[in-house]
């Protein structure tokens, strides 16, 4: 794929970074700049954005001057996941019903924090893919997953196995032959507006175009078990597609369900 912008290193960065930086642009074929103390807005505006900014812990996105910084971290997937080791639970991985050895696809990939759990709860034997057609959140997403080092090896594991692909989700989901793997998972932007700061981050780079009914109607062909959408609790998402209401009353989201085996 053909990216736009260019890489560069945090100010004032150690050697090893700027190899890394350099490794990072000739593997996503984007130009290499040597920052030399100069603000990334200037390099910006002289370059053209985004801007790839290597640091000691992390890489960050910045779309153009003046924004915010986007990264990839797990998040929330840490606390769920040490829950998942010690007791076998999360209500993603339970809507699902994910066993070993299952296929989960995640049309909205996102920063990938479903898709983490997922990875953990089906196991070596499973497969995970992420569909994410923003191309500045599956480069991100995808080497965040690749390389970022948490304080839990099994969740480190787990995001090695899973599988990012740079695409539009519907399209996708066109193209997979009948009952080809076991979840289809849905997490788009909430009809209702929710606080959060990373959130809005993600908002500037995301894509939503597309026909959801088509992709509901081909995510039902294509699953073999559950198609699963998380949405707000106020969504009209889920009565307009069929989708059997798993209410969380303390939570802002619900997750709808359309169970395949029922069906047969």
């Amino acid at each position: 794929m053909e990216r736009d912008g260019f890489v560069t290193s945090s100010s004032k960065a150690a050697e090893d970074i700027k190899k890394w930086g350099r490794k990072l642009a000739e593997k996503w074929s984007l130009p290499y700049v040597v920052r030399r103390k100069q603000p990334i807005d200037k390099l910006i505006r002289e370059c053209g954005g985004p801007a790839y900014v290597v640091t000691t812990t992390r890489i960050e996105v910045y779309r153009k001057e003046g924004s915010q910084p986007f990264f990839f971290h797990p998040n929330a997937a840490m606390f769920r996941a040490k829950r998942w080791l010690y007791h076998q639970e999360d209500p993603f991985v339970s809507a699902c019903d994910l066993r070993e050895g299952d296929i989960l696809v995640d049309a909205t990939l996102g920063l990938g924090s479903d898709v983490q759990l997922a990875s953990l709860a089906i196991g070596k034997q499973g497969n995970v893919i992420g569909l994410e057609a923003s191309e500045v959140i599956f480069t991100i997403v995808e080497e965040g997953l690749q390389s970022y080092e948490s304080s839990l090896l099994p969740l480190n594991e787990a995001m090695r196995r899973i599988k990012v692909i740079h695409t539009n989700a519907e399209n996708w989901l066109k193209e997979q032959p009948d009952a080809s793997v076991d979840v289809v998972y849905f997490d788009p932007m909430f009809q209702e507006e929710v606080s959060s700061d990373g959130i809005e981050t993600l908002k500037q780079y995301g894509l939503y175009e597309g026909d959801f009914e088509q992709m509901i109607i081909d995510a039902i062909r294509v699953a073999r078990k559950k198609v699963v959408l998380k949405d707000h609790f106020k969504s009209t998402r889920f009565a307009l597609y069929g989708f059997h209401v798993q209410v969380r009353p303390s939570s802002v989201f619900h997750y709808g369900i359309i169970d395949l085996e029922e069906r047969e």
